[in-house]
């Protein structure tokens, strides 16, 4: 294998493949990235057995070939070297040569033979999603998914064809136990979701960075990107970089059985004050548990904290609530998490009483919900 390519681009492959490859694998071929040359380009890859990643790049390719080598060690070379033209060689016993301007560098490599295959998926079973409508769901609930790894079943986001008034929507849910969020979006049709997948938070993050913000300028025509459901993987692909992620086995658990139906109490305010209020009351609660007592009377909402080794703080907003009065605490943490995801100016906070779930919803994207589990205080 032996091909010249341009250091930007060479650079840009390699800070892609960092997130995925396992510096501290048991596996030495995990810590690696597959290089491949063929025609007019190169590819790389990286995976953890769980998300693979693989992106093409130009290139001026002699001799097709491919090898493996480190991919933190082959990142930190190219970062360091002059913006010129890269020289990459493949010897004998698997090592590199990699040489630019002056400078020479043979690299260890393993037979890349040993490299985990990725795998096969056909181009016609991808379909086309607008980039900024699927960045809009990953960001709106992969924050609730658990940390937990024995959890493993919560670890990610649930995904789930539905319908929705007779329209075919796609449903995003994701929860940890103490905290849920899901989303819907009508008119996306996936009819491989009926009965639901769960994809790995740090899968659908990686996907998150291929879409980049999904942001669409005036008069341009909405970015997609393809995605394909196999029978274990998910796949998504876009400008000639695909991400491949393993479905969570198991059941998510009954998320609709959770979600409160006569929360007759609701709260209307400005998302800004809420999170302003928020995290000035809670720099005084308990880091244990982050919890914060909430009283509602009519007109006014009263928020309060208190920490045996600093003190306590307390603060009143007026806001829109002529129910009976209430006291409740909540992790002021996981409602912060919440609106920081919501794009409305003002939010709505339904209530029923002190041990049933709080909601928070935007207004005006009734598509969209948090709930947060309420704390004994």
């Amino acid at each position: 294998m032996e091909f010249r390519i341009n250091k930007k681009d060479f650079l840009k492959g390699l800070a892609m493949v960092q997130t995925i490859v396992e510096r501290r694998s048991t596996i030495p071929i995990l810590s690696n990235t597959l290089i491949q040359a063929a025609e007019e380009g190169i590819t790389l890859t990286a995976t953890d057995l769980e998300t693979a990643i693989k992106g093409w790049f130009p290139a001026s390719v002699s001799l097709e070939g491919q090898a493996s080598v480190s991919a933190r060690k082959l990142f930190e070379i190219v970062r360091e070297l002059h913006e010129s033209e890269i020289h990459l060689q493949k010897k004998e016993n698997n090592w590199v040569t990699l040489i630019s301007e002056k400078s020479v560098f043979n690299i260890a490599g393993i037979n890349p033979e040993e490299f985990p295959p990725l795998p096969k998926f056909k181009e016609e079973d991808f379909r086309p999603f607008p980039t900024g409508q699927f960045t809009e769901m990953i960001e709106r609930t992969v924050f609730a998914a658990s940390t937990e790894e024995s959890r493993y079943n919560l670890n990610g986001v649930f995904f789930k064809g539905i319908e929705v008034d007779g329209q075919p929507t796609l449903r995003m849910v994701a929860t940890d136990g103490h905290r849920l969020s899901l989303i819907d979006k009508t008119g996306v049709e996936f009819s491989s979701l009926e009965k639901g997948i769960i994809l790995p938070k740090k899968g659908l993050l990686e996907i998150k960075k291929l879409i980049g913000d999904g942001a669409q300028k005036e008069g341009e025509k909405e970015e997609v990107i393809h995605l394909s459901l196999s029978e274990s993987n998910f796949v998504a692909k876009k400008e000639g970089v695909i991400v491949v992620t393993r479905l969570i086995e198991g059941e998510f658990p009954d998320y609709e059985s959770v979600i409160p139906k006569e929360n007759d109490k609701t709260v209307r305010l400005s998302r800004e004050r809420f999170i302003s209020c928020l995290k000035r009351v809670s720099t005084m609660a308990s880091d244990k548990g982050e919890g914060v007592v909430f009283e509602f009377r009519k007109g006014s909402m009263a928020l309060s904290s208190s920490s045996q080794d600093f003190g306590d703080a307390k603060e009143e907003i007026e806001v829109d609530y002529s129910g009976e009065d209430l006291v409740a605490g909540f992790n002021a943490r996981y409602l912060l998490d919440a609106l920081a995801v919501m794009g409305a100016e003002e939010v709505l906070f339904e209530l029923k009483d002190n041990t049933t779930a709080g909601i928070l919803k935007p207004v005006g994207q009734e598509e969209h919900l948090c709930l947060v589990m309420p704390m004994k205080l």
